[in-house]
């Protein structure tokens, strides 16, 4: 059985046992500081109505609560027996006054990793295949299911990856420690794979540092930065950093694309990214829509794959754009059911949501989490996704954690 992962729930109410401390560093909380504060405490609130379950928020200062009190709760041994082969630490305003200390010191001094410029497109054969994974960094539920899946798939070689592929983050905010006990110590080994894992905001919070050092410096990983393109006689795949400015295009890394772009010679483009172009059920992304105004509307991109929104979504054809996009972020997160999509089905089912405000319709995968001990139910299914890129097709499988397959169709067969 693996070691127990940790996670941290916060409780606004409620008492703790007198515990004493190490001085905080002092300091003097701008007002703007202070209310940042807040509102990481208030999401946080929001995002844990089921204690004993993984919680997170997409903001820096709320990820950061968070890895400190694991890193408190470590030291202290006050970590405390959950469901799931979890340990939980619950925190609540009684830790306020010295998480407000120790977090705002930390967050005046972040400072992100250095900028790598991607290089030229690498070559890879015709015939190429790779394992998707995103939003997988937990260490628990699905995660581990879906590592060990893809471990299993590479004894047949018609099932084995050339690449396994992160699309990014690695929670609570990607520091060295989280790394190596949510990413590293569970990524799936694939003899003669490629392994590459692209930046994700979670990473970001963090400055990126447990990101750039601990997985693109690995042995296993062995990667120069986090964007880099491949190529073959039909495709370019072009893998994006939208995490080092969140939800945007760092320096000049649109002008690397649009020039791979101009010499694409009958070649099919096909993007990812830990952040979306377009949503549904999510935000929108006009920061990257603008960076690639060019290219969208050229309809030069064939399809794009990304993670962040913690789901399973098969968009149709972009009416505008031409372009197949898919939402992948359901590896290993215990995401809420969307409940839009209905009441929960026992197995995973597809449903079919209507297009909206110029965004396409799509299918969205539904089920129950059976990795989810409290309430399952109100959870949706973990997976991974393998792409098949064999000559002109490309061929998608969206897998459970377990390997069951629940959608493999060539893209653009509609």
């Amino acid at each position: 059985m693996a070691a127990p992962r940790q996670i941290v729930s916060y409780v606004p109410q409620g008492t703790r046992r007198n515990e004493s401390r190490p001085p905080a560093p002092t300091v003097e909380p701008t007002p703007d500081e202070l209310a940042h504060i807040s509102r990481a405490l208030q999401l946080l609130e929001e995002a844990n109505p089921r204690p004993g379950v993984m919680t997170t928020a997409n903001d820096q200062l709320a990820s950061l609560i968070q890895t400190l009190m694991a890193e408190d709760a470590q030291k202290r041994g006050r970590f405390e027996t959950a469901a799931n082969n979890t340990l939980e630490v619950r925190f609540d305003a009684h830790d306020v006054l010295w998480l407000t200390n120790v977090a705002i010191t930390k967050l005046r001094n972040l400072k992100k990793f250095d900028w790598q410029t991607p290089g030229e497109p690498a070559a890879i054969p015709s015939k190429y295949r790779i394992s998707m994974l995103a939003d997988w960094g937990t260490g628990l539920y699905g995660a581990p299911v879906c590592a060990g899946t893809i471990e299993t798939m590479a004894h047949d070689s018609n099932k084995r990856a050339d690449m396994v592929l992160h699309l990014g983050d690695v929670y609570y905010s990607g520091t060295n420690e989280e790394i190596d006990a949510r990413f590293l110590a569970l990524w799936p080994t694939v003899p003669d794979a490629v392994n590459r894992a692209l930046n994700g905001n979670h990473e970001m919070y963090a400055g990126g540092h447990g990101y750039y050092d601990r997985v693109l410096k690995s042995a296993k990983f062995d990667q120069s930065a986090s964007c880099f393109a491949l190529t073959n006689d039909h495709w370019v795949l072009a893998c994006l950093d939208t995490a080092y400015d969140d939800h945007d295009l760092h320096g000049a890394q649109a002008e690397w694309l649009n020039g791979i772009a101009a010499n694409l010679q009958g070649r099919r483009l096909v993007l990812f990214s830990h952040h979306q172009p377009f949503s549904l059920l999510d935000s929108q992304g006009p920061k990257l829509v603008e960076k690639l105004a060019p290219l969208l509307k050229a309809k030069q991109i064939y399809a794009w794959y990304w993670g962040h929104e913690h789901r399973c979504v098969m968009y149709e054809k972009h009416e505008f754009w031409g372009l197949y996009g898919r939402c992948v972020g359901h590896s290993g997160f215990p995401y809420f059911r969307d409940k839009i999509l209905g009441a929960p089905s026992a197995a995973p089912e597809w449903v079919r949501l209507e297009g909206k405000n110029l965004v396409p319709g799509a299918n969205v995968l539904k089920g129950v989490n059976q990795y989810v001990d409290k309430h399952p139910d109100e959870y949706g299914p973990n997976g991974f996704v393998t792409l098949e890129f064999d000559g002109p097709e490309l061929i998608e499988t969206v897998h459970a954690a377990d390997g069951d397959m629940l959608w493999k169709r060539p893209v653009g067969d509609d």
